[in-house]
């Protein structure tokens, strides 16, 4: 008869190895640190090999993230999922800034937020032009291909970088989509010392986008977009102004939700 008395290797449905994996998630979950391999493997008791891939498998679902030393933490614990900073708490900061450029310059502004595994559209508000680039509110996000995708994927660590490209697939969207891996990765380098990114027909043949990152204790979790059609593309004095207004926009919403309590 089967019951909690019954040793784990005795119970026909028990496995030792999801439960060696929760073990780990466990042991990440009360530390309050990441941990390396070595550490791990040393508290767990579980050797290194099995340690190692269950990890991995961890990491490339999304439960688990690696930083660039190489060491691990539960997805879920950093700032972009705690209680004191939500999607709605940003897009409530979004709002009164993006309204501003929206009415500067009378085309699409939207907000993109970074979730476990993809980046998805939380506001929307529509140019007033019949001709515009549209946007929706629940829209899943390229993080190769859109400029809020890729303003939020080029600040992330490089396993959560592999994490939201392998979620939604390097997929061509139109003939100017970069699928080349290291080319994309060169890209996000570029955007990290410019401070912004660009969509140039890359997910729709007639748009363009600019994007700039919202950050939140030096941790990018959203991006503000304005898009607009290539016929309407600003150039030279007037696109410079529109990406210094745009990252003016995203500084401030980034300084307001530090007053989050």
């Amino acid at each position: 008869m089967k019951n909690n008395q019954i040793p784990e290797q005795e119970d026909r449905y028990f496995s030792r190895a999801v439960s060696n994996a929760l073990k780990i998630l466990d042991l990440l979950r009360v530390e309050h640190h990441p941990l390396g391999l070595s550490d791990i493997t040393r508290k767990t008791g579980i050797n290194k090999t099995s340690a190692f891939r269950f990890l991995y498998t961890m990491q490339v679902s999304g439960h688990v993230t690696r930083d660039t030393a190489g060491r691990y933490s539960p997805s879920g614990s950093g700032l972009e999922y705690s209680s004191e900073i939500t999607p709605q708490r940003i897009r409530a900061a979004a709002i009164p800034h993006m309204k501003n450029l929206r009415s500067q310059y009378e085309e699409t502004v939207s907000l993109g937020v970074r979730f476990r595994n993809h980046i998805e559209v939380v506001a929307v508000l529509e140019s007033s032009h019949l001709i515009r680039m549209s946007n929706r509110e629940g829209a899943i996000l390229p993080p190769h291909a859109s400029s809020m995708g890729k303003a939020i994927t080029a600040f992330q660590e490089e396993s959560s970088q592999y994490q939201l490209i392998n979620s939604f697939g390097l997929l061509r969207l139109t003939a100017r989509t970069v699928t080349n891996e290291t080319m994309i990765r060169e890209e996000y380098s570029r955007i990290r010392k410019r401070g912004w990114s660009q969509d140039d027909r890359e997910s729709a043949i007639e748009g363009r986008c600019f994007g700039a990152p919202v950050r939140y204790r030096d941790k990018v979790l959203a991006a503000v977009s304005i898009s607009f059609p290539l016929s309407r593309a600003p150039e030279n004095n007037a696109r410079r102004e529109m990406l210094e207004n745009l990252v003016r926009a995203t500084d401030s919403i980034s300084a307001d939700l530090e007053g989050v309590q």
